[in-house]
């Protein structure tokens, strides 16, 4: 199960480079963008990745909900301080790191708890 984890990390780390490639026209993310796709992925791993989808705790219909508010006041204070524009290929950004994120939760979890028993 561990090497699924690495497998999916590295496919991610490629994707998210040919994604700021294709959308963001830069290869790296700088430390203003880097905070913001880390708050996404956080966002997708520990409330979907861990709660709605291993353990349960949250429906995904809640989980959801309590994610769109976050990115949402996110994207707003960004707006509010001119940051940057909100179009399109920021949010497909943002949802990409919120799925690499909770899959990525997902498999943490299982591996953590099949190296408990």
């Amino acid at each position: 199960m561990k090497i699924v984890l690495w497998v999916v990390f590295a496919i991610g780390l490629t994707g998210l480079y040919f994604v700021n490639m294709a959308l963001l026209k830069m290869p790296f993310l700088d430390w203003e963008w880097g905070k913001h796709a880390a708050i996404r992925f956080f966002l997708g791993f520990f409330i979907l990745g861990v709660n709605a989808f291993y353990a349960y705790k949250l429906k995904f219909t809640s989980a959801l909900k309590v994610i769109l508010v976050i990115a949402f006041l996110d994207y707003l204070y960004d707006y509010y301080i001119e940051a940057y524009r909100l179009n399109f290929e920021i949010i497909l950004h943002g949802l990409y790191m919120m799925v690499w994120g909770s899959i990525m939760g997902y498999l943490a979890c299982k591996d953590f708890n099949n190296k408990e028993t």
